[in-house]
C-alpha cells in the first residue's frame, strides 16, 4: 500500500510541477516536452491509485494527441524555416490550415474537452484518484488543478502560434507555406485518432463499455469492471432507483466530479484566451509584477543549475582530484620511477661494460684476487 501511495504522490507531483514549467516556456518543443512529462505523471498517478488500466489507457490516448502535437510543431517549423520561438509566430492558422486544425484537435484532446480521447482517459484517472481505495481527495485536487494548467499552457501555445498578430520575421513571412502531403496526411490520421481513440474506454456512467479495462483485466487482475448498461440514461435511472449507486459508487457523484474536471479545463482555456488573445499585454505585465516568481518558473526552478552544482561540478572536482592525486602521482609516478630506475642501472652498467679488453682482464684479475682472499680467510678461520 505504501509503495502505491509513493507512486501516486510522485506521479501527481510530477504532473503539477512540470505543468507549471510549461507556463513560461517560449520554445514550442519545450512546451510539448514538459507537457509529456506532466502526462507521464498522470499515468503514474493512475498506477499509484490501483487503476492500472486507466494509466495504460491514458498512455494510448496520449500517444495519439502528443504524437500529433510534436508532428504539428514540426510542420510549423517547416513553414517558418526552423523557427521554434512562439514569440516569433502568430496568425498562422490561415496560412497553414491543415497544421492548424490538426494541432487544434490535439490541443482539445490533451486539455480534456469532452468527446475527445484525452477526456475519457484523463477523467478515468481523476475519478479513480478520488474514488479508489488507494486514492485520496488531495490527489484528485492536485491532479485536477494540473489538468486546468495543462489546458492553459497548451492553448497558450495554440494562441501564440496560430492567433493574434503575426510576429514572424519578414524574411521568413514570404516563404510560409503548408507542409507537403507526406507530412500532413499523418497529421490528419492522428487527428482522427485523437478524436475517436478514447471511445474504447467510455465509462459505464456514460453508458459505455470500458473495453480497454476488460481487455487488460486478465493481465492486470481485478476482473472486469461492474456490469455495463447499454445506455447511459438507463444506467443512471437504475442507479437512482437503487439509491444512487452504480458499481459501488454514486453515479451523481461521479457525474459531478466529471463536470468539475470539465469546468476546470474550460477555465484554463478561458484564461489562455484572456491572456493571449483578448489582452496580449497582460502576460508581460504580470511577469514584471511577479518578476521573481516568473524568473523561477521560466528557469525551470533552477533544477539544471542545482544539478550542475551538486552533481556535475562535484564529480568534475572529484575527477580532477583523482587525476592529479592518483593518476599523476601514483600511476604516472610509478611508471616514471621504473623508467628512471632502469635508466640509472643502465648508466651504471654502461660504465662497467666499456668494451676494452684491458678493462675486462683487470676485472678478471680483481675477481681472482677476491676469490683467493675468500678461500684463504675460510681456511684460516673455519
Amino acid at each position: 500500500m505504501r509503495q502505491l501511495a509513493i507512486v501516486a504522490i510522485v506521479g501527481v507531483a510530477t504532473a503539477i510541477y512540470t505543468a507549471s514549467i510549461g507556463f513560461c516556456q517560449n520554445d514550442i518543443k519545450k512546451v510539448l516536452a514538459y507537457s509529456t512529462i506532466s502526462q507521464l505523471g498522470y499515468m503514474f498517478l493512475g498506477v499509484g491509485v490501483g487503476a492500472y488500466s486507466a494509466g495504460i489507457f491514458h498512455l494510448m490516448t496520449h500517444a495519439f494527441f502528443k504524437g500529433l502535437l510534436f508532428l504539428g510543431a514540426g510542420s510549423v517549423m517547416h513553414a517558418l524555416s526552423g523557427e521554434l520561438d512562439m514569440r516569433k509566430m502568430g496568425a498562422l492558422r490561415k496560412k497553414i490550415p491543415i497544421t492548424f486544425w490538426t494541432f487544434f484537435f490535439a490541443t482539445l484532446a490533451i486539455a480534456g474537452v469532452p468527446g475527445l480521447s484525452g477526456f475519457f482517459s484523463k477523467d478515468e484517472i481523476l475519478w479513480q484518484a478520488f474514488s479508489s481505495s488507494h486514492g485520496h481527495f488531495l490527489l484528485w485536487l492536485v491532479a485536477a488543478i494540473a489538468a486546468g494548467m495543462t489546458a492553459f499552457y497548451m492553448f497558450r501555445a495554440l494562441f501564440m502560434t496560430f492567433f493574434g498578430e503575426s510576429r514572424v520575421d519578414h524574411h521568413v513571412a514570404h516563404h510560409i507555406h503548408e507542409s507537403p502531403k507526406i507530412m500532413t496526411v499523418p497529421l490528419m490520421v492522428l487527428a482522427g485518432l485523437s478524436i475517436i481513440g478514447g471511445y474504447v474506454g467510455v465509462p459505464h456512467v456514460l453508458g459505455g463499455a470500458n473495453h480497454i479495462h476488460e481487455f487488460l483485466a486478465p493481465v492486470l487482475g481485478g476482473g472486469a469492471e461492474p456490469a455495463k448498461a447499454h445506455a447511459g440514461i438507463s444506467l443512471i435511472s437504475q442507479a437512482w432507483a437503487s439509491g444512487g449507486e452504480a458499481g459501488g459508487h454514486s453515479v451523481a457523484l461521479e457525474l459531478l466530479m466529471m463536470a468539475v474536471s470539465v469546468v476546470i479545463a474550460f477555465i484554463g482555456i478561458g484564461m489562455a484566451y484572456l491572456f493571449y488573445v483578448k489582452n496580449p499585454a497582460l502576460p508581460k505585465m504580470l511577469a514584471e509584477t511577479w518578476r521573481g516568481l516568473y524568473r523561477l518558473v521560466y528557469n525551470k526552478y533552477f533544477v539544471d543549475e542545482i544539478y550542475q552544482v551538486l552533481f556535475i561540478n562535484s564529480l568534475k572536482d572529484l575527477g580532477t582530484a583523482l587525476w592529479r592525486g592518483f593518476d599523476d602521482f601514483i600511476i604516472d609516478g610509478t611508471i616514471n620511477g621504473i623508467a628512471y630506475l632502469v635508466g640509472w642501472v643502465s648508466g651504471v652498467l654502461r660504465r662497467v661494460q666499456t668494451g676494452f679488453v684491458q678493462n675486462y682482464a683487470f676485472a678478471m684479475v680483481i675477481g681472482g684476487v677476491i676469490l683467493l682472499g675468500y678461500y684463504i680467510v675460510r681456511a684460516i678461520f673455519y
